[in-house]
């Protein structure tokens, strides 16, 4: 083989070897870039919140673990082992909020309730659901999964499939429901 031929067979190799060297950094580049996506850019473990208004206790947040995500793309906060939310009204009434599992989508001001959903009003109202949805700029609440609400003052358990209603449980739309529901003759 003549030199000519040699030096170009080996540029042409160095060339791929070099083009193959920057496509496979390039590619250990992207993979690491998405697994820092996921990197939460704040973790708090177990804490106590307490949001107050004009020196009124508002609402009690406890949670062992909380992780933000603010750093993302649709930023987001989460609750991984759940937590439990305690709500006052006005008159002090304590109302209190459990689940499993919380999601907050800060853009959207939307907060997903997830596994072993319940809800207990101070005047005796059970929600239990496995997901429920908050919309906290409407201050809406619904489901779309299989419920049961008991409201003990009137004796009733009702069972369905389905129920939107405001924070103040005033006005309330089950969908498909069964239950025991007493009427006033």
């Amino acid at each position: 083989m003549n030199d000519c031929v040699t030096k170009l067979i080996i540029e042409n190799i160095v060339r791929l070897f070099v083009l193959t060297m920057f496509f496979a950094c390039e590619e250990d580049k992207q993979v690491t870039l998405q697994g820092i996506d996921k990197i939460p850019n704040a973790e708090t473990q177990n804490f106590r919140l307490i949001y107050t208004d004009s020196t009124k206790v508002k609402t009690i947040l406890e949670s062992s673990l909380n992780r933000d995500f603010s750093n993302q793309k649709f930023p987001y906060t989460e609750f991984p082992h759940g937590l439990v939310l305690t709500l006052f009204d006005d008159q002090r009434h304590e109302n209190i909020i459990q689940a499993k599992y919380a999601i907050y989508y800060l853009p959207t001001q939307l907060v997903e309730l997830r596994d072993s959903v319940q809800l207990n009003t101070y005047d005796g109202k059970i929600l239990k659901t496995s997901q429920l949805f908050w919309q906290a700029e409407s201050e809406w609440v619904f489901t779309e999964k299989p419920f049961t609400y008991i409201d003990s003052l009137q004796g009733s358990i009702t069972k369905g499939i389905g129920m939107d209603f405001d924070k103040k449980f005033s006005h309330l739309k089950a969908h498909k429901i069964t239950g025991v529901i007493p009427i006033k003759e």
